[in-house]
């Protein structure tokens, strides 16, 4: 039983679907951040005109599919910053893009995922690595990025930016200072709720937890709905998924940000006309060759 209630999400009920397990969660970062909007503190991003980013998508799409967001994106349930809403409306839907290596962790981690059992459930993560075991995750991070292994019929489709996109920023490292803040000056618990021993770090971190979404979706559901507002297309944030089983992500592969994912939010097939494709090449078969293209 939730004891938290949200000021500006009220509802008569709510369906926990997907991975957004708390609506208490849920409530309360959708709160922090529709207030840090409002007072100008939550922190942003902006990606510049000419930045390069990418994406991933079976093969049998063409590059204008890979900058339009997907049919049913804002009912989608697996996705972490867009989705249905709480009481079953549908929501925002998003367009996932990256940087290189933030693609290139994202592809490696799901690509080992296994078929799920029964249509009702989702597909299992991958083994945690043990001591003494192969990293398979790091293993298959070198092979994609080496061009050893291939990617299963999919494309990796090289966009450059027409215009500057402002997105919220949600990396744990610009998440951190704010919860700070809330702790320092007693809003953390007198305002929303939170225990007044509770850690900094985990708090931050809630965000960015690769199994439960409620605090990113949260977070996004916020930033949509003052999107007007604020200006923001979207939001950023690091890879959720390590780079390698043991969780230590060592190796920026060419990116000095470690990996950063962007969704842009809009409305289903709606096309992401600030997303060009690269010339003279848009699209290749390993990230090899679009590493190259980037150099």
């Amino acid at each position: 039983m939730s004891t938290y209630q949200s000021r500006h999400q009220p509802r008569r009920q709510a369906v926990i679907s997907g991975k957004i397990r708390s609506a208490e969660t849920y409530d309360r970062y959708y709160d922090i951040t529709h207030e840090a909007i409002q007072r100008g503190t939550l922190p942003h991003f902006t990606l510049t005109q000419g930045r390069c980013v990418v994406r991933v998508l079976d093969g049998k799409f063409g590059i204008d599919a890979a900058r339009t967001i997907a049919p049913g994106s804002s009912l989608n349930t697996g996705n972490r910053y867009s989705g249905p809403r709480l009481d079953g409306r549908p929501g925002q839907g998003a367009l996932y893009i990256g940087t290189l290596a933030g693609v290139l962790r994202e592809h490696a981690h799901y690509s080992q995922l296994k078929a799920p059992a029964s249509r009702l459930g989702p597909p299992p993560a991958p083994a945690l690595w043990q001591p003494g075991h192969a990293d398979r995750t790091r293993a298959s991070m070198q092979g994609l990025k080496s061009g050893v292994i291939g990617l299963g019929g999919k494309k990796i489709h090289l966009f450059r930016l027409a215009c500057d996109l402002r997105f919220a920023d949600l990396r744990i490292t610009s998440i951190a200072p704010l919860v700070q803040r809330l702790i320092a000056s007693g809003e953390a618990a007198g305002r929303y709720g939170i225990a007044a021993h509770a850690s900094n770090d985990l708090l931050s971190a809630a965000a960015s937890d690769a199994q439960d979404y409620s605090a990113a979706r949260g977070m996004a559901d916020a930033v949509y709905d003052l999107s007007r507002h604020s200006g923001d297309v979207g939001v950023c944030a690091y890879s959720a998924r390590a780079d390698r089983d043991s969780g230590l992500v060592l190796e920026s592969h060419g990116d000095p940000t470690g990996g950063l994912v962007f969704a842009i939010f809009g409305s289903d097939g709606t096309l992401v006309k600030a997303l060009e494709p690269a010339r003279p090449a848009a699209s290749f078969d390993t990230f090899e060759q679009v590493g190259a293209a980037m150099a």
